[in-house]
């Protein structure tokens, strides 16, 4: 029998389903031929107008689960503060708890080259995508980076990254039918001064309702920054770094409650490699302080 919250979580999905899905044999949108040099180019009609659609559906997510009540947190609950940045013993503490989460089985990947974090947080979503076993991948960091042009410019860009998605993740059995992998600009819709909220919207209906992990770009730790990532402990002059998100913790009330758990590739290059998390709140403003874009 189902339960009420079962049933809601279920109408949940096929509801961002329905509205985020295109055909599978939509062709994509006619791209600039060249990006601008020094940075990213900007979204065309075309590509802003799915960004919208996944948008759309990610908010009528969040929406149904709010008006379901499976946003309520028990009283009884306390929400672990481990100050480590490991996930495993947060996440066992919060399934015990029943603090609104979710999560995918994912393995990280060490990035084989200073300029292929990219391919590496590819490599991460393809085997998930494709449900390879533990310390099994479908393709080779080369391969990933071929599809998203790392080599020839010496680094990723969201549109890049994109490309490689498609390619490394096409016909694989955890990828939704219709599924097309969108870049969207991370921005303040609702005028509260705050992308975090956005944010949390949008990776927790990507990993709960479609069940695919997201990739976004930050600068990991910038010597200017209020924030960084809990996997680089040190500041570091970086052009930008990519890391593939695969779950969320809490609900966001504008605090360091809210969190995001992500995989890191760079243990090589002043980081280090697994898993971690950071309040939804940093992971936020470190995206804005980049490029603010992400690709899911």
């Amino acid at each position: 029998m189902l339960t009420r919250r079962t049933f809601a979580s279920l109408l949940a999905a096929m509801l961002l389903s329905t509205i985020a899905a295109a055909p599978a044999s939509a062709a994509k949108p006619t791209r600039p031929p060249t990006k601008p040099t020094g940075g990213e180019r900007a979204l065309t009609v075309e590509e802003r107008a799915a960004a919208e659609r996944r948008i759309a559906a990610a908010e009528a997510y969040a929406s149904t689960v709010r008006s379901e009540g499976l946003d309520l947190v028990p009283l009884s609950c306390a929400t672990p503060e481990s100050t480590t940045a490991s996930s495993t013993t947060t996440a066992v503490v919060a399934q015990a708890c029943g603090v609104p989460q979710g999560f995918l089985g994912v393995e990280a990947r060490d990035q084989v080259f200073g300029h292929y974090c990219g391919p590496a947080v590819g490599q991460v979503i393809a085997n998930y995508s494709w449900a390879m076993a533990s310390g099994v991948n479908k393709y080779t960091q080369g391969k990933i980076a071929g599809w998203m042009g790392t080599d020839t410019t010496g680094q990723t860009d969201a549109f890049g990254l994109e490309d490689g998605l498609e390619a490394a993740t096409a016909s694989s059995p955890r990828r939704p039918g219709g599924w097309d992998w969108v870049v969207a600009d991370l921005r303040d819709r609702d005028g509260d001064r705050s992308t975090g909220d956005e944010l949390h919207t949008y990776v927790r209906s990507n990993i709960s309702a479609s069940r695919m992990p997201m990739a976004i770009p930050v600068k990991p730790h910038d010597v200017g920054s209020q924030f960084n990532l809990s996997s680089w402990p040190r500041p570091v002059a970086s052009v930008g770094h990519w890391i593939g998100i695969y779950g969320w913790y809490n609900t966001w009330d504008g605090t360091d409650r809210a969190r995001i758990y992500f995989t890191d590739s760079s243990r090589d290059e002043g980081g280090a490699t697994g898993k971690f998390w950071n309040p939804t709140r940093h992971i936020a403003s470190l995206i804005n302080e980049h490029t603010r874009r992400f690709v899911w």
